[in-house]
């Protein structure tokens, strides 16, 4: 919190316009971020920063800045510079603003520590810092009245995109454990179970974010954060439409039937005689010969009249081919 703010922190002097535009920061997924440089004119960046180590940042910290809510647009740069004189000043000795992000109550969002859009530059804290957090911070007072619309859309994108960067899983229930680098809440060394989306309060003793924000950030929040994270993620695709089933191979073709009933009967040695001649020509030329010697004999009956009496009286059988022959 900023307690002590209008005190302290307005000492240093509003601008009297807008900073000249900054060009867009490295965004995160689905915002646009101010820098530093938007607001920080005239104040040197200090040193490098100590980052959290890679897969370090556990979850995500949710302030405000106890100052008034009615400011304008334009007041925003030269508020954020006095945050800046208050928390780098002999109350705090802090070697920057503390908190890494900022959100307006226009929704218009603001890297606060240096470094921070760049990486997991730890924070510092009111009470103390007990490490593994990235912290947001609404400017206002939400004790008694809660951020306006436009603020809590900012701080659920903002909270998305860093639950993206970082790896943390924002669904409502799921929750991270750590050993605490100490807050007047968790002392050095202690075992800490939170939530992945957490107010100040679950660190240190305060009242920060404020009786107003505080159920936002603890059951609105948390879903709305993964509701929209869901929504960027592109579905799985589609396992593969199978191919057009291919033809069954044509059977091979089998040539034409031979115009010649023994040729297509196949061979048949076992049905001929020894000499090769068919059984069916043996049987057609006995049928011929019986129809020979029936000829004849007809013939010769026909002339008996002519013979003599004795040769009718004792006629010679006709002569009947063999069987088989």
């Amino acid at each position: 919190m900023l307690q002590g703010l209008v005190a302290a922190g307005l000492a240093v002097p509003l601008a009297t316009s807008l900073p000249r535009p900054a060009t867009a920061a490295p965004a995160l997924a689905g915002l646009e971020i101010r820098p530093r440089a938007a607001w920080a004119e005239g104040l040197g960046a200090p040193a490098p920063l100590p980052v959290e180590a890679p897969g370090d940042v556990r979850f995500l910290l949710v302030h405000h800045s106890a100052s008034p809510n009615g400011y304008a647009a334009g007041d925003v740069p030269g508020t954020l510079r006095g945050f800046h004189g208050f928390h780098t000043g002999a109350d705090k000795g802090w070697p920057d603003v503390a908190y890494n992000f900022f959100v307006d109550r226009y929704g218009v969002v603001w890297e606060g520590r240096s470094g921070s859009l760049d990486g997991p530059v730890q924070p510092s804290a009111t009470g103390g810092s007990q490490g593994f957090a990235q912290i947001c911070c609404f400017v206002g007072d939400h004790t008694t009245e809660p951020p306006t619309p436009e603020a809590q859309r900012s701080m659920v994108a903002l909270l998305a995109g860093l639950a993206e960067r970082y790896g943390i899983d924002p669904t409502p229930g799921v929750t991270t454990t750590f050993v605490s680098r100490g807050s007047n809440r968790w002392p050095a060394g202690a075992s800490v179970t939170t939530p992945t989306i957490a107010g100040h309060r679950d660190m240190s003793v305060t009242s920060c974010p404020g009786d107003a924000a505080y159920p936002l950030v603890r059951d609105a929040f948390p879903g709305q954060v993964a509701a929209l994270l869901a929504a960027r993620t592109p579905p799985a695709p589609a396992p593969p439409e199978p191919g057009p089933t291919a033809a069954p191979a044509p059977a091979p073709e089998q040539s034409a039937a031979p115009s010649d009933p023994a040729t297509a009967a196949g061979p048949q040695d076992d049905d001929r005689s020894v000499d090769g001649t068919s059984p069916l020509v043996l049987a057609a030329g006995g049928a011929a010969a019986v129809a020979t010697a029936a000829a004849v004999y007809r013939f010769s009956r026909v002339r008996t009249p002519e013979q003599p009496a004795a040769a009718q009286q004792s006629p010679q059988p006709p002569s009947e081919p063999l069987a088989g022959g």
